[in-house]
């Protein structure tokens, strides 16, 4: 997983801003398309891992872009339409604190990425790949959704655009939504994974009962 996260203002985008929760939402889908691993994997063989290597990377490019649209204006003049990329001074320790947080999950995701291996995060995994419950996963059962929502979360308090009113409602009205609307989908994705995990190790039971799924205890 792991999208680039820190929004920038991209102009190009403008068209897909209603269309953005769909866009994210397709990369979802993406993702989940390609957790069968156990099941798809035994019937198509090669196939299977060659769709893999396209539909995952694909599910990644399309939450970027569909976060990105967020941020992309569509009404007011250019000069309230802001810089070209979001930065914003740190004022007050909150902001110095909402950095450090994110700075912290992506490590922390990174760290999860590094652990289960760049094949296994973003392109396919294989039936002979075995389970993993070492570091991150020893904390939670799916380490990279847990990184990318806290990210998205404190890099949108970052880079929290003001005074752009779309459809009557301003910027931070959408983002928040989306961000909870993410969050669900994730913890859906996170469900269907277990289950399927669950199928093919016997072991993933009593791992499940140590480890929670997505937010420590």
């Amino acid at each position: 997983m792991l999208p680039p996260l820190f929004p920038v203002y991209t102009p190009a985008l403008v068209p897909l801003y209603p269309y953005a929760p769909l866009v994210w939402l397709a990369g979802v889908v993406c993702l989940w398309l390609t957790r069968y691993t156990h099941q798809l994997g035994k019937r198509w063989g090669r196939r299977y891992y060659m769709l893999s290597a396209i539909i995952r990377p694909l599910g990644v490019v399309l939450i970027a872009v569909g976060w990105l649209a967020l941020y992309a204006p569509t009404k007011g003049p250019a000069f309230l339409r802001g810089p070209a990329i979001a930065w914003l001074p740190l004022h007050s320790l909150t902001e110095v604190l909402c950095w450090a947080a994110s700075l912290g999950f992506f490590a922390f995701g990174a760290w999860a990425v590094a652990t289960l291996g760049l094949r296994r995060s973003f392109l396919y995994r294989s039936v002979d790949d075995g389970l993993v419950t070492s570091g991150p996963y020893a904390l939670v059962r799916h380490p990279q959704f847990l990184a990318t929502i806290g990210m998205i979360f404190f890099a949108t308090r970052v880079f929290q655009p003001q005074g752009f009113p779309i459809y009557g409602f301003g910027y931070s009205h959408s983002i928040d939504a989306n961000w909870l609307l993410f969050t669900a989908a994730l913890w859906v994705l996170a469900v269907l994974e277990d289950r399927e995990l669950a199928a093919h190790f016997p072991e993933y039971e009593e791992y499940a009962r140590r480890v929670p799924r997505l937010f420590p205890n």
